[in-house]
């Protein structure tokens, strides 16, 4: 068995296989202060970025009503975040990581970006787990 890196049709990949033609790709202006260091800064700050008191189930209707760029939540395998603060963060921008407000996220997630640790990058964001 031999890795393959990136994987056949990643976003990682300029080229796509079949035609060997280079990917569109979509460039997006990250603000000074918001690269994913400033991110893994603020997770380590102390800052709440949950918002919530403690852990706890809830159903995909209390999340759908966080589905707004300032408050703004999302279910990623079965695990609800809350990603009001890391929005300005996300390198693909705000409306691609809008597209998952208040929903469950996972399909779109993985398609986009498998290889990316959510659970650690988005460990002090989580409120809860989906009932």
């Amino acid at each position: 068995n031999s890795f393959n890196f990136p994987m056949r049709n990643s976003p990682q990949m300029l080229s796509t296989p079949a035609s060997g033609q280079p990917r569109a790709r979509k460039k997006v202006f990250i603000k000074p202060g918001f690269s994913q260091l400033d991110w893994m800064r603020l997770t380590t700050s102390g800052e709440d970025l949950r918002g919530v008191q403690e852990l706890r189930g809830l159903t995909a209707e209390e999340v759908a009503q966080h589905n707004k760029r300032n408050d703004c939540w999302m279910i990623i395998c079965g695990k609800v975040y809350n990603v009001t603060r890391y929005v300005d963060f996300h390198p693909g921008g705000r409306s691609q990581l809008m597209r998952a407000a208040g929903k469950d996220g996972t399909k779109l997630f993985f398609e986009t970006h498998a290889w990316v640790n959510f659970e650690s990058m988005l460990k002090e964001c989580l409120v809860g787990f989906l009932t």
